[in-house]
């Protein structure tokens, strides 16, 4: 008798669903590389990861979301994200801080297909689009995280925090990405310093 998806455990079924977006994504990784964007179709991204093309849109709204499911290393850290004091300087520092031990994860498995990312964000104009409306939604997010821990800061000091925040974090993401296509392999990590550091030096 099979097993219905009912009779699966709950971890085990949310990790069969991590599993098949992670599939559609490499696929669409994949095919983007080979084909380009304009190139590819949601039936061949689904054909690749061996999935209907009913199936691929239970997780993805368009082939480009594929490409891009989420910054979900920023947003992990948003959501994780741990501010003691309630001056400006020391909000920002505190983003920057676990910001860094994000991007700057050399042991994470998945720092290789991060920089496959980045080389699509690069060179296809329709990824960048994308890229930029989720980055809205980690402001706003970011922007509540703040608000919940420091109480009565500033509402427009908390909007340009976030918006500081997410802004050196997408340059310097973009940065590694140009990088990445002139054949710089360098560490992410220099990169958020050296974009972090420029932008104080502009503000001072």
């Amino acid at each position: 008798m099979t097993a219905t998806d009912d009779d699966v455990p709950s971890d085990l079924r949310a990790r069969r669903r991590l599993d098949t977006r992670n599939e559609i994504h490499s696929a669409a990784l994949d095919l983007f590389e080979k084909r380009g964007v304009r190139e590819t179709t949601v039936a061949q991204i689904a054909d690749r990861a061996g999935v209907s093309s009913r199936t691929f849109f239970r997780y993805f709204t368009s082939k480009e979301q594929a490409a891009l499911p989420g910054q979900w290393r920023l947003l992990s850290m948003i959501e994780s994200l741990d501010i003691s004091g309630s001056e400006p300087a020391a909000i920002l520092c505190a983003i920057e801080h676990a910001t860094e031990k994000v991007v700057g994860r050399d042991s994470d498995p998945g720092l290789g297909e991060h920089r496959r990312v980045a080389r699509l964000l690069a060179a296809h104009p329709e990824l960048q689009a994308l890229a930029a409306a989720q980055e809205k939604s980690l402001v706003d997010r970011l922007r509540e995280r703040i608000a919940e821990q420091t109480g009565d800061t500033d509402p427009t000091t908390i909007r340009l925090l976030a918006e500081l925040a997410v802004t050196v974090w997408r340059t310097s993401w973009d940065r590694w990405g140009e990088l990445a296509l002139s054949g710089d392999d360098r560490d992410p990590v220099d990169v958020y310093r050296e974009c972090r550091e420029s932008l104080r030096r502009i503000v001072e």
